[in-house]
């Protein structure tokens, strides 16, 4: 940071005998608000400033003429020396009242400081470390949590100029217990010693997030002061089988820092409170984006693996056994009359049995074993490096702890498992699953309870047609029911990811929901069917989760966007597929939110489609987002009341918008109108929430992909204008909107 006694500056003097008018015409001469007073001898002895001159003025008008500069100067001699920094100069001022500050070094008055040259130093101070901070938001673009904490801690001491630095986040309420997430050790004290970490973790207001204490055992390992901590509060979804929020608390902790940064400790406060909105706000994403991505990884009520995380395990230990021609082994497990405790002792019962014949087979896996939940009532688990004969004691060892297993009226368990062994030369996963299945069902029809490993023979079964129908189908259902549960588990989990991103946007609360609603009440009126209408809700509750990826200082900057930056905004349909595209069950659904920002024109993004080319579901999402954008109050443009948005939305059927939507639109807001007992041009928001989505269908949405010169769009805005009265509207407004 600059100093201030360092800046070269003009003095004026004036001598003490020296009239007032003298004094005035003098200021007024060098564009000067103070004068340098010196004696006979010229040496200093005070100041007077304009302020001086206009009091004794107002105070003692008849004698102006006549009055001397010591009749009036300042005779206190306050100064500071060169190289001081500017919040000592500030505190120096506060403490005296003065506007006002020599510059003395050795008796010599080498300038003079105004609170005018402190407040535009401290503004142009605050200035840059706000555009440092912002920066740190580009290079936080990971939404790996370990990774994140990796970046924020190799980034955010180059903002500081800090030598050494740690973050640690760990369990709320655990702070004694080993640490969640730690970042690289790049802290000569191991393990980022904090002592009070409480306690320092509270900005005090006299030193703020900086503090010269250090520990002891930080200054053995060679850490210096003084040491800023910033603290972290993070706050994930919800987890299950538990229904409280992740809570992780912590702290990122730096000291050594560079002398001329040190010395500002108002400036460091201020990057160090934007610092920790950055951060807590980067690092909740991250925490939920993990946990989202670990609910689809994870079964629900076992807490072993997915069936995806099995096919996704699965596929990656054949590639590595055909590289280096290393085996594994695959078994499934069954439990042996599952059915029959569930219609006897209860679901709730069997539900039991299930988690704890999971506990059992967690607790007697290896390490690098993979366990995953396959179906209702199966497991599977993946034994890499390991032999088909290594396997089966594995099992037979799973099995006989299984039958310790008592439920209600003093009822055993047992199961059956079948085993297979890769094939070296034909390695494929479905192979080796299928041979393993084999195996199982020959464990069955050999009475159950018992482990066996594919051979050869068992190959017959493949074209005998042994295999009962009814349980292949059972399986499917166990299989879609499974799925179903992974499913409704990933969109909860997505839907507090979105919640948390737009609650950091004062102007798009709630955003995501209004469009869902929107568009499921347009998709309802065009009578799409109840799958549709769901693929469409679903669709639009993920639309924005793009913007995960968009720097916050561009996402929630209140200014007209630059080109780059509209860029930038614009490409958060492909972040959002980049996030999604894995998720097979997603597929439909992140087809339409690719392009619920294409237009009907053709000059949308990002692959500027045109009229029925578009999805139709991206079309009604389009339209949707469209409504609520313009009804909400954004920093660009206040909010438009429900008839003035349906006729902008009107005036962009069949240039921006599919006339077929927006004429369902018109009706859905028709009905309701209808339902409310008030004319249309009366029509609020919360009228729209109010009321069902009516079943009525527009006649003008008949045929979704009829010719848009046969729908007359150009009809459309004077039928609304009729219905909600008069009033001027100027077509394609919207085009200022982002």
């Amino acid at each position: 940071m600059p100093e201030h006694g360092d800046r070269p500056a003009a003095i004026v003097t004036i001598g003490r005998n020296d009239s007032i008018k003298q004094a005035a015409a003098k200021m007024l001469a060098y564009k000067v608000g103070c004068l340098i007073v010196n004696d006979e001898t010229g040496k200093y002895i005070g100041l007077v400033t304009e302020r001086d001159i206009a009091h004794f003025i107002a105070d003692s008008a008849e004698h102006r003429d006549s009055a001397r500069v010591d009749q009036i100067m300042t005779g206190q001699i306050i100064s500071c020396a060169p190289g001081t920094p500017a919040s000592e100069v500030r505190k120096i001022m506060a403490t005296h009242r003065i506007r006002h500050l020599p510059i003395i070094e050795n008796g010599v008055v080498l300038g003079i400081l105004s609170a005018r040259d402190i407040m535009d130093q401290q503004l142009v101070e605050d200035r840059a470390a706000a555009e440092e901070v912002a920066m740190l938001s580009n290079c936080l673009k990971s939404i790996d949590l370990a990774e994140a904490v990796e970046i924020a801690a190799v980034e955010v001491p180059k903002l500081f100029g800090a030598g050494n630095c740690i973050l640690c986040l760990h369990q709320a309420g655990q702070e004694d217990a080993t640490p969640e997430l730690l970042s690289s050790n790049r802290c000569p004290c191991l393990g980022g010693y904090v002592e009070d970490a409480e306690a320092a973790m509270q900005p005090s207001a006299e030193n703020g997030y900086c503090t010269d204490r250090i520990s002891p055992e930080c200054e053995s390992c060679g850490g210096k002061g003084p040491r800023v901590v910033i603290p972290l509060d993070v706050v994930g979804l919800k987890e299950a089988g538990i229904g409280k929020e992740k809570h992780l608390c912590g702290y990122l902790c730096m000291c050594d820092l560079k002398p001329a940064i040190a010395s500002n400790r108002e400036l460091i406060s201020y990057k160090a409170k934007l610092t920790r909105e950055i951060l807590t706000a980067h690092l909740t994403n991250a925490t939920r984006y993990q946990q989202a991505r670990l609910s689809s990884l994870t079964d629900a009520l076992t807490g072993v693996g997915s069936r995806k995380l099995l096919e996704d395990k699965l596929q990656a230990e054949c590639a590595r056994a055909e590289r280096y021609k290393r085996p594994f082994s695959v078994a499934i497990i069954d439990f042996d009359h599952f059915k029959m405790i569930n219609d006897v002792l209860g679901h709730a019962t069997g539900d039991e049995a299930i988690r704890r014949l999971a506990a059992c087979m967690k607790a007697e896996k290896r390490v690098p074993d993979v366990l995953a939940r396959y179906g209702g009532d199966e497991f599977v688990i993946l034994m890499p490096e390991t032999k088909a004969t290594d396997a089966r004691v594995l099992l037979e060892r799973i099995r006989v702890k299984a039958q310790a297993i008592r439920l209600p009226q003093d009822t055993s368990v047992s199961i059956s498992c079948g085993v297979a062994e890769c094939d070296l030369e034909h390695n494929d996963p479905r192979d080796v699953m299928r041979r393993a299945d084999l195996a199982l069902y020959d464990a069955k029809n050999s009475g159950r309870n018992c482990v066996r490993i594919w051979d050869a023979t068992m190959a017959q079964l493949l074209n005998a047609n042994d295999i009962e129908i009814d349980r292949i189908k059972t399986l499917q259902r166990r299989v879609a029911g499974l799925s179903e549960k992974a499913e409704k588990m990933f969109m909860e989990s997505i839907w507090g990811l979105v919640q948390a991103l737009e609650a950091k946007d004062a102007y798009a609360k709630k955003h995501t929901e209004n469009v869902m609603h929107y568009a499921v009440g347009i998709a309802q009126t065009m009578d799409l069917g109840p799958k549709h209408v769901d693929l469409i809700r679903r669709a639009a509750m993920i639309h924005d989760i793009g913007k995960i990826g968009i720097p916050d200082a561009i996402l929630y900057k209140t200014a007209e966007l630059t080109a780059h930056e509209r860029v930038m905004v614009e490409q958060h349909p492909m972040i959002a597929v980049r996030i999604l595209e894995k998720m097979s069950f997603l597929e439909r659904e992140v087809t339409i939110v690719r392009h619920h920002h294409e237009r009907w024109n053709g000059q949308g993004y990002p692959d500027g489609l045109a009229k029925t080319a578009i999805p139709l579901g991206a079309r009604i999402i389009g339209a949707a987002d469209m409504f609520d954008a313009l009804t909400a109050a954004r920093a660009y443009h206040a909010s438009r009341s429900v008839c003035e948005a349906l006729r902008i939305l009107t005036d962009s059927a069949g240039y921006e918008l599919d006339p077929d939507v927006v004429a369902a639109a018109v009706t859905w807001f028709e009905n309701i109108a209808r339902q409310c007992a008030k004319p249309l041009s009366q029509l609020i928001l919360d009228d729209l929430f109010q009321w069902p989505r009516g079943p009525e269908r527009s006649r003008a949405c008949t045929d979704l992909n009829a010719d848009p010169q046969t729908s007359q769009p150009e009809q459309r805005p004077v039928m609304v204008a009729l219905a909600c009265g008069e009033a001027d509207t100027e077509p394609g407004s919207f085009n200022s909107l982002r």
